[in-house]
């Protein structure tokens, strides 16, 4: 009875996790309208005021559309994704929180357990760094769009930014790939 029961679990966790890997973005079966509005960004870390914001709550900020090419370190001459990004400078959301002094760096995290960084100065100097929630007109989970830099710095399914005193390293920063992540001459910048 017992192995039945383990039997039954388990074909039930692996249909659940493919009916979920099966809606990523868009067009899978899981309902994206509630996956979207149930999103929420945890704003952290050393600033006046933490706060969370929902996807309404990110849409309604003055927004902005970036065009730009993503390109992965893996295949460094293919562009994954290209088109127009619409969503809210992270300098906006960061200046919503009133970073502290001492704070070094943007720590982003994913509920995929992925994270990245920036260097709080390169997001503030930069407004073209934007939290994207639609992409060529339709709504995408949140993401981080980096303009010039390389996939590992454009994080998605984005669940958290905290700002850090120290040089914190991301999933691919912290097993050697560059910090600033620019793509200078379409190659792979390697470890």
């Amino acid at each position: 009875m017992k192995k039945e029961i383990f039997a039954v679990l388990v074909l039930l966790l692996l249909i659940g996790g493919t009916y979920l890997l099966a809606g990523k973005e868009r067009g899978g079966p899981v309902d994206d309208y509630t996956v979207l509005t149930g999103s929420i960004i945890q704003v952290t870390g050393l600033v006046e005021r933490s706060y969370n914001i929902t996807y309404d709550e990110l849409s309604r900020l003055p927004a902005k559309n970036v065009e730009a090419p993503l390109y992965c370190v893996g295949e460094p001459g293919k562009v994954r994704k290209n088109g127009t990004w619409k969503g809210v400078p992270l300098k906006t959301v960061l200046e919503l929180a009133g970073p502290q002094g001492g704070a070094y760096k943007v720590a982003l995290y994913a509920s995929d357990g992925f994270t990245t960084d920036f260097y709080l100065n390169t997001v503030m100097g930069d407004e073209n760094i934007i939290i994207a929630y639609e992409f060529n007109g339709e709504p995408i989970t949140p993401r981080i769009v980096a303009p010039g830099r390389w996939g590992y710095k454009w994080i998605k399914y984005l669940t958290k930014i905290e700002l850090v005193s120290y040089d914190f390293k991301g999933t691919w920063e912290s097993a050697g790939y560059p910090d600033d992540a620019y793509i200078t001459d379409g190659s792979s910048p390697g470890r």
